[in-house]
This record gives structure tokens, C-alpha cells and sequence, in this order.
């Protein structure tokens, strides 16, 4: 028998797989429970900077959408971004990424996380941190 927390899960999945962003780019729930999410995502040349690594804009994206999904699964609520910070540790031009997200706080609006982006091999690639607000349910 399905509980509340298996019907929560299996809607933020169908939310990210049905996603056209995520579609378009080529992003991977590897992981969903309420204890840990992992993304993962292809190096692709669609997007890499001009200098031929990936662009920032995608470690952003990655750690914006690493955090808000942890807290998801935590809370059984959607939550809109509020404040992003990014660390740019070294650069990545092809194999995969990989975003896993700690969560912190425990206000009832109010939340916060950490992620942190990995290449293939388990180096740190990037990290952020970011303040979410709890949205009503759709």
C-alpha cells in the first residue's frame, strides 16, 4: 500500500520527468527519497561556455534545482527560490555532473539548503547555498 510520503515522491518525479526545462537539458533524477536526491546531468556541448567548459549558468540551474527538490521531499511542498549564492571551484568539459543537496532550518516558511556539484570522478566542482519560501500545494 502506497503512504502519503510514496504519493508525495512519486508526484515531485513526475513533476521533474515531465519538466520541457529539464527536457531541454538532459537533466537525470538519479535518486529520490526523503533522505537524499541526486542529479545528474551530461556534459553536453550545448552546454558549454565559450571557452569550451561548462557554463555557470548550468551549475546554478543544478544547484538551485538540487536544493528545492531535497526540501520537496522533505516538507511535501513546492518552494520558489528566494536568495542564491554560487561557488565556482574549478571547471568540467565533458563526462557528467552529479548534484547531491543538504537541507537546514527549520522554519515554517522559510528553508534553506546546500549543494554541492560533482564531476564523474568525486571532484568538487561547485557549491551553493540558498533560502527557499514553502508555496501552497497546486
Amino acid at each position: 500500500m502506497e503512504t502519503n510520503q510514496d504519493i508525495q515522491l512519486n508526484k515531485i518525479r513526475q513533476d521533474f520527468e515531465t519538466s520541457p526545462f529539464f527536457q531541454l537539458l538532459g537533466f537525470r533524477l538519479i535518486k529520490l527519497t526523503e533522505e537524499e536526491v541526486t542529479l545528474e546531468l551530461p556534459v553536453e556541448e550545448k552546454l558549454l561556455n565559450t571557452h569550451g567548459s561548462l557554463h555557470g549558468g548550468v551549475y546554478a540551474t543544478i544547484i538551485d534545482n538540487i536544493i528545492s527538490l531535497k526540501l520537496r521531499s522533505e516538507i511535501g511542498l513546492p518552494v520558489v527560490t528566494v536568495d542564491l549564492n554560487i561557488q565556482y571551484i574549478a571547471e568540467v568539459k565533458s563526462g557528467k555532473v552529479v548534484a547531491k543537496a543538504r537541507t537546514y532550518g527549520n522554519g515554517r516558511k522559510i528553508k534553506m539548503g546546500e549543494g554541492e556539484v560533482f564531476d564523474g570522478e568525486g571532484n568538487l566542482l561547485a557549491k551553493g547555498t540558498g533560502t527557499f519560501k514553502a508555496t501552497k500545494r497546486r
